[in-house]
């Protein structure tokens, strides 16, 4: 749930708001502007922008990590008996 605070409507950005709004936005406290009452804009320092793009790397790398480790423990792994059977199962793909 975002706080009532911090919502502003974008129409305020038309009648010189935009400081107002941008001010509000501190490390930990997104502002979110609306438009027909709907989020479309989430406001950000960049403090809090590094932090959740390093946050998205970090789990990249993870997935990275979780991908080699069950392909090196053989859960990627199928094995066929027959070329017959490997063209098969490539066909379906």
């Amino acid at each position: 749930m975002v706080p009532m605070d911090s919502m502003v409507p974008v129409s305020q950005f038309s009648r010189g708001g935009a400081n107002a709004a941008f001010a509000k936005a501190t490390d930990g406290h997104p502002v979110t502007v609306l438009r027909n009452n709907e989020p479309v804009y989430v406001i950000i320092t960049p403090d809090d922008y590094r932090h959740y793009s390093e946050l998205e790397r970090e789990l990249e790398a993870l997935r990275d990590a979780k991908a080699r480790q069950q392909a090196l423990d053989g859960d990627y792994a199928k094995t066929f008996n027959s070329v017959g059977e490997m063209s098969a199962f490539v066909d379906e793909l």
